[in-house]
């Protein structure tokens, strides 16, 4: 077999690994570059979620004996970002009398580096492992591709929600019986302040829900032991149709209100939908439905689908209370979503859902009683600032 059958041999052992399959996708919803990680530290690390991985690929190394100068250089070659050449550069110890000048040029030429450092096959698995999962994990996300691969150990509901009461929530991730889950990577989770130390969904269910269940999406293989805290984030971690919406002020004179408001700069669309509806105690509520839907070009040929962030409450008018709400990303074949935002066919209307398994449910919270505010401001908490003013606009 020749060398370069060995590392393609080497690298599909990789990426066909379980090993391989969970790390990645921990890496995936952590939002950050595997080296960038590692090494944001003086010394390297490797976490325990890690160690499998690691230890996989170091055997490898050592029992395929691969042309280690080989590798290096595919690395580099393949290494848009430049994450594997700092790494060389900074994690290698230089073999004595190797200056500054040659080290730097031999690491950018990617040639006979093996000759100028210490090697070192616990350094040399962790880039390696770095490389694997920022080169060959997918950057595209697919709901329908996460379903298939989720693993619940708690009861959930028919949306794949678990109540969570009482779990604490941090800035990357939350605590539940006495293990921690990173945020899926669908969650908004940007702050309130610039400082604040969780996602600003959690601090307004955190201060303001004092009633209910609070449920969210636990994929166990986003769960690592509670001691075992993973945190990445630093402090630098962003025209219209239908009437006004004002909740008691607001006469419907349907059973279903559709309001859209557009940004003229960018052609984002709102969509707030209001549905009367009666409970099984014959008391009237309103669904209120708010759905983000971004212009995209629709001559695009490499988009297969469109990810959109809806928001769904329960209110009731006569409490002037909602009991219900909840935050959720629609994923929509590309062809239907161009329909859907056009809003001009009559079987793919602008209100058009998409498949069940693709309607895919983040957090929750229900059988409780919540204000008009905590609504709003979980709203807020939840869009982009292009949507929130247009969330404004409809409301005011």
């Amino acid at each position: 077999m020749s060398d370069n059958e060995k590392l393609e041999d080497f690298l599909l052992c990789i990426l066909e690994s379980q090993e391989f399959d969970k790390v990645s996708y921990i890496f995936f919803n952590i939002r950050k570059s595997p080296l960038d990680y590692i090494t944001r530290k003086r010394h390297i690390e490797i976490e325990p979620f890690m160690k499998p991985l690691h230890g996989y690929i170091k055997e490898n190394l050592i029992n395929l004996e691969l042309d280690i100068d080989d590798l290096l250089s595919y690395i580099i070659e393949k290494d848009d970002h430049s994450w594997c050449f700092h790494f060389i550069l900074t994690r290698f110890k230089r073999k004595v009398n190797v200056g500054e000048f040659d080290y730097y040029n031999t690491v950018a030429l990617g040639k006979n580096i093996s000759s100028l450092i210490e090697l070192d096959y616990d350094i040399l698995a962790i880039l390696v492992l770095g490389f694997s999962i920022s080169y060959f994990s997918k950057s595209i996300i697919d709901i329908e591709e996460i379903v298939q691969k989720e693993v619940f150990a708690y009861q959930t509901n028919q949306y794949g929600l678990t109540k969570i009461n009482g779990a604490i929530f941090k800035r990357d991730g939350l605590c539940y019986d006495k293990k921690y889950y990173l945020y899926n990577i669908l969650t908004d989770t940007k702050v309130i302040s610039f400082t604040d130390e969780i996602p600003a969904f959690a601090r307004i269910i955190t201060e303001q829900i004092t009633s209910g269940d609070i449920l969210y999406r636990l994929d166990e293989r986003l769960a690592v032991p509670e001691e075992q805290i993973i945190s990445y984030s630093t402090l630098n971690f962003e025209k219209f149709r239908g009437p006004q919406f004002k909740f008691n002020d607001t006469t419907l004179n349907t059973k279903k209100t559709i309001i859209v408001h557009i940004d003229e700069n960018t052609m984002d669309k709102l969509l707030m939908v209001i549905k009367q509806c009666k409970d099984t105690l014959d008391e009237s509520f309103w669904h209120i439905e708010i759905e983000t839907l971004p212009y995209v070009d629709g001559q695009k040929k490499n988009i297969n689908h469109i990810i959109t962030t809806f928001l769904h409450g329960m209110y009731y008018p006569n409490k002037d209370k909602f009991t219900h709400i909840d935050y959720t990303r629609n994923q929509y074949k590309f062809s239907d979503y161009l329909l859907k935002y056009s809003g001009s066919n009559n079987n793919v209307p602008v209100d058009y859902y998409t498949e069940k398994e693709l309607h895919y449910k983040i957090w929750c919270i229900e059988n409780g009683e919540y204000s008009r505010k905590s609504w709003y401001d979980l709203m807020i908490a939840s869009l982009t600032p292009k949507y929130q003013k247009l969330l404004n606009e409809i409301l005011q």
